[in-house]
């Protein structure tokens, strides 16, 4: 049996609902609902609390994605909390060589070590050797399932 992992979620899971790639949104959905089954945890600041929270209503308010399957599932783990997120306080300081907006994903991994950033961003964070030479795991999307 797998032991319990801890996770940062890139927003890359609200993209998913807006995309219009079904591979993404069915990964999404699948690594959520893998959290959730085998009580992994999420991560969080208040930063990327707040931001999730602003993606969400910004869809909501569209109205087009009400009843949309991952907006429910994001908003019950993620945001209602379904007792798998914890939230952690932001380190004051930035990682070199990670764009500024992405120091938003990076912190809760500093602050929780351990913790594995999930994310669809190649360049910035899967790649970047500064976060490697600082212990910091980045998987993608693809691989996180070879984890669970």
């Amino acid at each position: 049996m797998n032991s319990r992992k801890v996770f940062v979620l890139d927003l890359f899971t609200i993209k998913a609902i807006i995309s219009e790639d079904e591979d993404l949104y069915g990964r999404t959905i699948a690594l959520l609902q893998l959290i959730k089954d085998k009580c992994h945890k999420v991560v969080m600041t208040p930063a990327l609390h707040r931001e999730y929270s602003r993606k969400i209503k910004d869809l909501e308010k569209t109205k087009k994605y009400t009843y949309d399957r991952l907006l429910k599932k994001i908003k019950g783990l993620l945001i209602a909390g379904d007792n798998k997120v914890f939230m952690v306080n932001e380190p004051g300081y930035n990682i070199p060589g990670v764009p500024a907006k992405d120091q938003i994903i990076v912190k809760p991994a500093i602050a929780r070590q351990g913790a594995i950033i999930v994310t669809t961003n190649r360049k910035h964070l899967i790649n970047n050797q500064n976060l490697k030479s600082r212990g910091i795991n980045v998987v993608s999307l693809e691989d996180v399932f070879k984890l669970l």
